[in-house]
């Protein structure tokens, strides 16, 4: 068995669900989450780390993967060059060995966080679950999620497209999140409808999120805007494209698409979709495609994306590389 080290600073989402059994394993690689180990074959860090952690490792099986899309989140030169390899979507990092791909976001779609800081949360949906699946009864018609983070301007533009939507298609539609009508589990916005509106706060090449995942999850033909390379991951008969910019344009393709049936004759190509995302986008089997394995190496990594310190030293008889971060 390989063992791989995964660091997250999502301690609190339950992403053993995404293997099967719930086990941490894919295939021959078993993923030790969050956890201290004396060595390993490959350690793989996600997005950052929430504590100073160290590991006996191949130096060349060190991998980053960023989650954030730049607008949100920026690395350093001197961060991301600790690591052999840099799984992104950002367009401007630099490293030697960058790999541009999706970011193999957990999915939200049938878990329940209770308490983040307690790092607790309740799991309605395993990817056991959701691989039994072969029917969904669909008894309502459009549904969206929205926020009410304003952050960046693709967060606004986004609100500013729901508020359209809800004009034009009145109760046609129904519109959860924060402040408008909650729920607990993402589930519940997607499972009954078969249609869904999925609006990625970025538009990036290779950045798309659960927000599309979800979608195929829940057997929902999702009509979408982000990612403009989307085709290099899906089948263009399994999505329909919107522009944020444009919500005249938009309502009228979202109307084209119901008037069409889209969703009936498109059934195909969302169980294709959705395979995609529980055997090839999923995290786990993505990080598995992207090893190799080499010799050891004693490696040092703290919490933070920015670089205070980086020193090369000899001990214990072998030549190891101690990294120390500083938090952001």
């Amino acid at each position: 068995m390989i063992r791989i080290k995964l660091s997250t600073d999502f301690p609190y989402e339950p992403i053993k669900r995404q293997t099967p059994n719930s086990s941490g394993r894919w295939g021959d690689f078993e993923f030790i989450i969050n956890q201290d180990v004396s060595e390993c074959d490959y350690w793989v860090v996600y997005n950052d780390l929430l504590r100073p952690e160290t590991t006996s490792c191949p130096p060349q099986n060190t991998i980053f993967i960023t989650a954030e899309p730049p607008g949100i989140r920026g690395y350093k030169t001197e961060f991301i060059r600790q690591f052999a390899r840099v799984i992104t979507f950002h367009q401007n990092l630099n490293h030697p060995r960058v790999t541009m791909n999706q970011p193999g976001l957990n999915w939200h779609a049938g878990r329940v966080l209770t308490d983040i800081e307690q790092r607790q949360s309740i799991v309605n949906k395993t990817y056991d679950d959701f691989k039994n699946m072969y029917y969904f009864d669909k008894s309502k018609l459009l549904s969206v999620v929205t926020s009410s983070k304003t952050h960046t301007p693709g967060h606004r533009k986004r609100l500013e497209l729901v508020e359209r939507l809800k004009q034009h298609f009145g109760d046609r539609i129904d519109v959860y999140g924060k402040g408008v009508r909650e729920i607990e589990d993402k589930w519940d916005a997607l499972a009954d409808y078969k249609y869904h509106i999925a609006l990625e706060n970025s538009y990036l090449p290779h950045y798309w999120t659960e927000k599309l995942a979800d979608s195929y999850l829940a057997g929902a033909y999702p009509i979408y805007y982000g990612c403009p390379n989307l085709r290099d991951y899906f089948s263009p008969n399994a999505f329909t494209r919107i522009d944020v910019n444009n919500p005249e344009v938009a309502i009228a393709t979202i109307e084209n698409c119901i008037a069409s049936n889209k969703y009936e004759n498109s059934l195909e190509a969302i169980r294709a979709a959705r395979n995609q995302v529980l055997d090839e986008y999923n995290m786990f089997p993505m990080i598995v495609k992207l090893l190799k394995k080499g010799g050891r190496m004693r490696i040092s990594i703290n919490a933070g994306a920015q670089v205070t310190t980086l020193s090369y030293n000899a001990a214990g008889g072998g030549a190891r590389r101690k990294i120390t971060l500083s938090p952001v």
